[in-house]
């Protein structure tokens, strides 16, 4: 992968390795982001190479993330996405909690054969997306805004990005919301940064707000 040390590991190893690798960031400076399994990988490159293409640098997207304000841009996709939207009622039952699964097979659930773990040398799990160019895609956002906003979620709760694929995201978070009333408003930030894991998943924002409810892991999906 251009300027991107890829390592690949066993999918039932690659948790052991992304934990080891993660620990070593401070004293390498290479930040490891789990990439997925070789198609995954292809069209993470893929969306560097247009990016790339496109004039775009780790630099000047990380200089065009600090001129947006993540609140206000989450406002307006919220106005203009779903002004209207009504939360739903709160599940009855227990919801499962959110795992990292982006190494798995969703068929079977059991591990990939095969995982890609990207080493980006970037100082902060969010600068991410600026490493990879990664978005601006049909509803997906571009690569500022990802910068943004999770910026913003890793000094409100500590959100880390772990994962990124050729269509998804995840995030390890250290403080999750641990009451409704604050997951619901996180909530409410998921959907409007991610319209489709509430149309497509979910269904309803107080469905979503209680599977972020105390969760460790965030999930994003765009077509």
């Amino acid at each position: 992968m251009s300027e991107i040390s890829l390592e690949t590991f066993a999918g039932e190893a690659v948790l052991d390795e992304l934990a080891r690798l993660r620990e070593d960031f401070l004293r390498t400076g290479l930040y490891p982001v789990l990439l997925g399994d070789e198609d995954d990988c292809e069209q993470v490159q893929e969306c560097l190479e247009h990016g790339a293409d496109e004039g775009l640098t780790a630099k000047l997207v990380l200089e065009a993330s600090r001129l947006i304000d993540p609140i206000k841009w989450l406002a307006e996709q919220r106005a203009e996405v779903f002004a209207e939207r009504q939360p739903g009622e709160w599940p009855t039952e227990e919801v499962e909690p959110l795992e990292l699964v982006t190494y798995l097979d969703l068929e079977t659930g059991e591990p990939k054969d095969e995982v890609g773990v990207g080493l980006l040398p970037i100082q902060q799990p969010w600068q991410t997306f600026a490493a990879l160019i990664w978005g601006g895609w049909n509803a997906c956002p571009d690569a500022a805004d990802h910068c943004a906003v999770h910026r913003y979620w890793a000094e409100k709760y500590g959100a880390e990005v772990m994962s990124v694929t050729g269509d998804c995201v995840q995030c390890w978070v250290a403080n999750p919301p641990t009451t409704r009333e604050a997951a619901l408003e996180l909530a409410w930030e998921h959907f409007a940064y991610c319209p489709d894991i509430v149309i497509q998943g979910t269904e309803t924002v107080s469905a979503l707000a209680a599977a972020l409810l105390n969760a460790e892991f965030w999930y994003f999906w765009w077509e």
